[in-house]
């Protein structure tokens, strides 16, 4: 377990402070999705998927999860909302690493939204529908469109090996 942290702990760290924006909150997504991948590797198939692409997945997954019961106990107070929850400044992922600004910088804007809003902040599809205003199929179609562009820029780009990892991931919680 030692050594799966050590080599992609830094990497999966990022993914999921993108995703829940605290530092603290996102401690603790790393700490059970290590947990999850240890406890589940007889479920890893190498033939599928690299391992970086696996906990990936569940990186995600996991940071979802945390992101949902954390609206969940906000709206059941009366409160106020935790501003760190959504203050971008505790994101310490370096984009510029796996060039996702340069990927998507020739998809129109409405695709970009999109994708940000799903992959980068956490959404579902119906909340990304209701956030923009726009029709589910709407939201499904426009992400189908922007991987189908990702995919062509990605088949002449090998020099960004973890923006495709990334982007596998993006394909695979699709299908």
């Amino acid at each position: 377990m030692t050594a799966l942290y050590e080599k992609y702990g830094n990497a999966i760290y990022g993914v999921i402070t993108r995703i829940v924006k605290n530092q603290n909150i996102a401690e603790e997504v790393l700490q059970q999705t290590m947990l999850k991948a240890w406890n589940k590797m007889e479920n890893y198939n190498e033939s599928k998927s690299s391992i970086y692409t696996w906990l990936n997945v569940i990186a995600r997954s996991t940071s979802m999860d945390a992101v949902r019961l954390k609206r969940y106990q906000v709206e059941q107070k009366t409160d106020t909302l935790d501003p760190l929850v959504h203050d971008s400044k505790t994101s310490n992922i370096n984009v510029s690493k796996i060039d996702v600004g340069r990927l998507t910088a020739n998809l129109e804007p409405k695709y970009k939204d999109v994708l940000d809003k799903l992959y980068l902040e956490g959404y579902s599809q119906r909340e990304v529908s209701d956030i923009l205003d726009i029709p589910l199929g709407t939201v499904k179609t426009r992400v189908k469109y922007a991987i189908g562009i990702l995919r062509k820029e990605l088949e002449n780009e090998k020099s960004l090996f973890l923006g495709i990892l990334f982007f596998i991931i993006l394909i695979i919680c699709l299908c």
